[in-house]
This record gives C-alpha cells, sequence and structure tokens, in this order.
C-alpha cells in the first residue's frame, strides 16, 4: 500500500512522466476536482459572508450589451468569483476562449468560409450567443451564458476581449483547428504539452499554432509549467500594443 501511494505522489509531483500511474491517479483525481470546481466559496466558513458581493458582479444583460459589436473569432478572458477551485488557477484571469456570437452574425461572417459555417451551423440555434472553449464539460460551442453561473445569479466579475486583425482565413483556420477538438474532456492536470485532454488555455495556445502563433510564456503551480489565462493575456495585451494581429477590444468590470 505504502509503495501505490509513493507511486501516486511521484505522479502527482512530476506528471507525465509515466502515463499508465497517471492514468490510474487522475482517475481518482477527476471526479473530486470536477465536485471541487462546483463548491462555492459561500459554503466555506473561511471565506465568510457573500452578502454584499453581488455588487461587483456583471449581469447577462450588461454582458450582452459589451459584446454586441465583439467580431466573431475573437479572444475571450474572465474572472469569476465564489468557486473554490478558481483559488488554484494563479492569476488575475480565470478562463479563456474563443467568441462567436450569434448565429446569423456567424454564418453572415463566415459565409466565405462554407467548411466553418457548415461545422459550427449545427452547433447553434437561432437565438443564443456562443462561445467556444473548454470548461469543465470539456471542448464545446455552447451559450455564452453557461459561464460563471450566469444564468442563476452571476458571479463574472471581469470580462476581457481582444480582436485578432490578421487575415480572414488565419481566423478561420485557428477556429477549425479548435474545433477540432470538439468533445475532448476537461484536463484536469493541466499538462500544456499533452492534448489527450485540454483546459481553457491550452485550447487557445493550441489552436493559434497553425497560424505561427507559438505563445512560449509558462507559469509555474503544482511542479507544472502552465499556459494560464492570465500567460495568454499577457501575451495578447503586448501584441496589441506593437499592433501585431491583436487589439484590444475592451474590459468590462464593476
Amino acid at each position: 500500500m505504502s509503495a501505490f501511494v509513493l507511486i501516486i505522489a511521484f505522479s502527482s509531483a512530476f506528471p507525465g512522466r509515466v502515463k499508465f500511474v497517471d492514468s490510474i491517479r487522475m482517475f481518482a483525481q477527476r471526479p473530486v476536482i470536477k465536485l471541487f470546481g462546483k463548491v462555492k466559496t459561500e459554503y466555506i466558513p473561511i471565506y465568510g459572508s457573500d452578502e454584499g458581493l453581488q455588487e461587483v458582479d456583471i449581469s447577462l444583460e450588461e454582458l450582452l450589451v459589451f459584446v454586441e459589436d465583439l467580431p466573431p473569432g475573437s479572444i475571450f478572458l474572465t474572472r469569476t468569483r465564489n468557486y473554490a477551485i478558481t483559488e488554484f488557477i494563479p492569476g488575475e484571469w480565470k478562463h479563456s476562449g474563443i467568441f462567436l456570437g450569434k448565429k446569423s452574425r456567424v454564418m453572415e461572417y463566415f459565409a466565405g468560409d462554407s467548411l466553418l459555417a457548415g461545422m459550427l451551423d449545427t452547433l447553434m440555434n437561432d437565438s443564443d450567443v456562443y462561445v467556444l472553449d473548454s470548461y469543465s464539460e470539456g471542448v464545446s460551442v455552447h451559450p455564452i451564458d453557461n459561464l460563471s453561473n450566469m444564468r442563476e445569479q452571476s458571479f463574472l466579475t471581469a470580462f476581457a476581449a481582444f480582436t485578432y486583425d490578421g487575415p480572414f482565413s488565419q481566423k478561420a483556420l485557428y477556429i477549425k483547428e479548435a474545433l477540432g477538438y470538439l468533445g475532448t474532456g476537461y484536463d484536469y492536470d493541466w499538462l500544456t504539452e499533452d492534448h489527450e485532454t485540454i483546459f481553457c488555455s491550452e485550447l487557445l495556445y493550441i489552436a493559434f499554432k497553425p497560424i505561427g502563433i507559438d505563445m512560449k510564456a509558462r507559469t509555474t503551480t503544482f511542479n507544472r509549467d502552465i499556459f494560464t489565462p492570465d500567460d495568454l493575456f499577457r501575451y495578447l495585451d503586448s501584441a496589441a500594443a506593437k499592433r501585431k494581429k491583436f487589439t484590444f477590444y475592451g474590459k468590462l468590470v464593476k
């Protein structure tokens, strides 16, 4: 038993070294982390009362106004409060993804790429505003109100976006690259270079590679060198300042 514990401890400290051992560890670890991801800090006594914090939350209505003119294929980042799991994600930004928008606009915008338009057509209804990202359910195209508990009581405290100003063909390419991972499970082990499962900013890291953007910055946490949402934000912010393919669309905070 002690040998088994040591093996699992080694796998946790040095993930990716022995795949078989990692798979055993993740079999037990994944459901625990997934469950912990649903725990709200308001239920944890050491965090104190949640009363009054709602004033910092961005409502769905406010967010929809903010993204009304945001072009499909833009990159977004969010900060969410009240989920204990976010305390373990280093940095200001906790999630990232690709903004799509309403189906009618997406179909019009990508009319010049029938393959991409066809891929997205079956994934969207006519009324919701959509994003493409990797969240607790894995890589998917889903309504934006799935983010930050917005369907019930919003816990969204910040939303930032960058537009991509490069060639249309390259924008279509990185979206298709991300769509190629639809259905891939969420990476609860946070291994940037292992794409069997994928976390949010890892999806952007993968998607941009085919258009020659290789984001090399990493943040070290839990013995892992992770490409975090903060690393993504810093890259995009620097590129926007140099007017290299990205423009800062804006930041919404309360």
